[in-house]
């Protein structure tokens, strides 16, 4: 097939002495069917194999008449070969279009759950084509609930029936009152600094971001919950391990949040504002420790009554972790 019949030559510049008002550039067509909308131009180690079908040609081809180097034949920024690469299969964007359109909200979360493991690319490519966003973000925010009420259950849990009911409803509050007290102030700097973000896009990745952490959690908890019913007796040595937990899961969170950002600002042709991202992210962690403290307790010491939120209002995070670290060291 020659690169003027290819079902791709109306969007794509390719050289050659074909006519110039024959071609069209992505730019000068945004409305492109949804077969061909996806981000195929911009994935930077694209195989044939990869992106499938009569799609993979001539983009994929690294020879033949007319061949031009990617960043000369499609419509990139000047920074896109230095970007990691962003691939996906075309399958995947054309079955998560179907299933936001067709799938009630329960159905849908958990499709994302797949989504979120497996085609990380695609949902970002869905976010910034900004469709549907809408029903993306109650079914991915319906994840988080569903998913970080069963750690939280797992964490009360060491302190009986009533610790583990209190947990699991009150971790599900602390991610979603930590999203929206921190959203804004991300959505805002991103204007002010000239970041074209929408702010439907910027709640889709923080929500996006909870649940990516709520699966790590979830996937987590069977060692957890190894771990409270062996050391019944160390209360302080659960609470470093859920720390620890959490750390480790929040850490992963927030990079599935810079990437999606990245991955934004690159389909925008904008660089990303890096610093502003890594002071936010630092903002959002202080915050949804200081909230996790005053909605205290999860896990519930032994031997004292229950509490929905514990009375005192003295101390902080830090200084709790710091003398469960101490009082563990010193036994």
């Amino acid at each position: 097939m020659s690169s003027d019949d290819h079902p791709l030559s109306g969007q794509v510049e390719a050289s050659g002495a074909a006519e110039p008002s024959s071609k069209k550039s992505l730019d000068e067509d945004p409305e492109l069917p949804p077969e061909l909308e996806p981000e195929l131009a911009f994935a930077l180690d694209s195989t044939p194999d990869r992106l499938g079908g009569p799609f993979a040609s001539p983009l994929a081809s690294p020879s033949g008449p007319g061949h031009q180097p990617l960043e000369d034949r499609i419509k990139l920024p000047k920074s896109a070969a230095n970007s990691p690469p962003y691939t996906y299969a075309l399958e995947d964007l054309q079955a998560l279009r179907r299933a936001i359109q067709d799938s009630h909200l329960v159905q849908l979360a958990f499709y994302f759950l797949d989504y979120i493991l497996r085609a990380q690319t695609a949902l970002f490519e869905q976010i910034h084509s900004r469709k549907q966003l809408p029903r993306i973000i109650p079914a991915m925010a319906l994840l988080c609930m569903l998913l970080s009420g069963l750690y939280g259950v797992v964490m009360g849990s060491y302190n009986g029936f009533f610790q583990a009911i209190s947990s699991g409803i009150k971790l599900p509050i602390l991610f979603l009152l930590t999203a929206l007290i921190c959203v804004p102030s991300l959505y805002t700097f991103n204007v002010l600094l000239g970041q074209r973000f929408r702010f439907l896009q910027t709640l889709a990745l923080m929500v996006i971001t909870l649940a990516t952490t709520s699966i790590l959690l979830v996937s987590l908890a069977p060692i957890a919950l190894f771990f409270t019913l062996t050391t019944p007796d160390n209360y302080q040595f659960l609470l470093l391990l859920h720390v620890l937990i959490f750390g480790l899961c929040g850490v992963y969170g927030v990079r599935y949040l810079y990437r999606g950002s990245a991955y934004i600002a690159f389909r925008m042709e904008q660089p990303l504002n890096n610093t502003l991202l890594r002071i936010w992210m630092a903002i959002y962690a202080v915050v949804g420790m200081q909230l996790g403290w005053r909605l205290r307790p999860f896990v519930g010491s032994q031997g004292m009554p229950f509490e929905l939120l514990r009375g005192e209002v003295d101390g902080n995070f830090y200084i709790a972790v710091w003398r469960a670290l101490m009082e563990i060291l010193n036994s």
